[in-house]
């Protein structure tokens, strides 16, 4: 897998090798980016579901100021720490290895903000609107920040929740991509 945008854009990425990571495809990723256009300049990143980083990755090579990683499997934090070290982004990334739920309680102790929020939950049980739900919840969004939230396309997203409204919605085959802002 290969960074497809940015300053990094060509740099090779490492994957775990498991049936349980779904990476982003390039042609999603992309296009995500070509909706955030600059707006990924000097912002705080977050990536849930980080699986290869990819995202977050690519956030980096768009100019980001910084990425926090969350993901529970211990193949892809040692993966994710790797690209880290390969590329030379230390000073701008942590990685927190937790539950997405339990870290996003731990992000909102620690009144910590973001203004970009990356979401690629399990396409089951109704993950993605639960994380929506969450994210909307746990006051960690600065006013101006964007959640995109990768998808099932049998897994309808609210138009709307108490704190997020939909702004922009990408379909690509299976997938699909929700852009949300705050209320």
């Amino acid at each position: 897998m290969r960074i497809i945008t940015g300053d990094f854009k060509g740099k090779t990425l490492k994957i775990p090798k498991s049936k349980y990571v779904r990476p982003t495809r390039a042609m999603v990723r992309e296009a995500i980016f070509s909706v955030l256009g600059d707006f990924t300049r000097e912002k705080d990143v977050l990536d849930l579901f980080s699986g290869s980083g990819a995202l977050g990755f690519e956030a980096l090579s768009n100019e980001a100021g910084s990425v926090t990683f969350v993901e529970k499997s211990k193949l892809s934090l040692k993966v994710i720490r790797e690209n880290i070290l390969c590329l030379g982004f230390s000073s701008e990334c942590r990685v927190i290895g937790r539950d997405v739920f339990a870290a996003l309680n731990i992000l909102k102790k620690k009144k910590l903000r973001f203004d970009i929020v990356f979401a690629d939950p399990p396409y089951s049980a109704q993950m993605a609107k639960k994380c929506l739900l969450n994210i909307g919840n746990c006051d960690i969004l600065h006013p101006s920040a964007i959640t995109v939230i990768e998808h099932y396309k049998k897994d309808e997203l609210p138009e709307r929740t108490d704190k997020l409204k939909l702004w922009q919605l990408k379909k690509y085959g299976d997938t699909f991509v929700s852009f949300y802002v705050p209320v």
